[in-house]
């Protein structure tokens, strides 16, 4: 059967408009009623037939805030952050330089970029010795000395001495925070 989504009303030129416009009328409100049923079971209809979509091969839309290529990089060991603190070049201007006795850093620095004015990256990287900022950014560390954890802020444009920069015992960094 074919549904029309259109009235079927035929016009009639008005005669009498006393007896002939309850007529139109009628047959005018019955038209629609036909048609709205219509489009009611035209929907049911459509709505029966559509199948979900297979999404078992889609990865899933969950953020796991890893850090990308993390394995790749082997001065320093990244873990996950929200993407505003980034492993950077220090022979470039950078907002963060950690200062390390770590293996594999030959000149004892690791440095990140900050892109906006929040940022936050989990990582470890022993034998830290001093925290600078630069570029306007004040930082808060989380640093690890044996099982003794602490937090240090270095205001904007600072510099801090940390574990044997303070003659102390060696001190790991495990968390980065922008906070201004």
């Amino acid at each position: 059967a074919h549904l029309s989504m259109e009235p079927q009303v035929t016009h009639t030129p008005l005669r009498d408009t006393r007896r002939t416009g309850r007529a139109t009328a009628g047959r005018w409100l019955a038209a629609s009623a036909v048609t709205a049923t219509a489009l009611v079971g035209a929907t049911a209809i459509a709505a029966a037939d559509t199948t979900p979509a297979d999404n078992s091969a889609a990865p899933p839309a969950v953020e796991d805030f890893a850090y990308p290529g993390a394995a790749a990089i082997t001065k320093v060991k990244l873990l996950r952050g929200d993407g505003h603190i980034l492993l950077g070049d220090c022979a470039k201007p950078t907002q963060i330089q950690v200062w390390t006795l770590a293996p594999g850093n030959p000149d004892n620095q690791i440095c990140f970029t900050v892109s906006g004015t929040t940022g936050s990256l989990s990582l470890q990287l022993p034998e830290v010795f001093a925290i600078q900022t630069a570029g306007g950014r004040a930082v808060r560390a989380g640093l690890t000395t044996g099982t003794t954890q602490q937090t240090l802020d270095v205001p904007k444009d600072g510099f801090k001495s940390v574990g044997e920069g303070n003659n102390g015992a060696s001190t790991s960094l495990v968390e980065l925070t922008v906070t201004g």
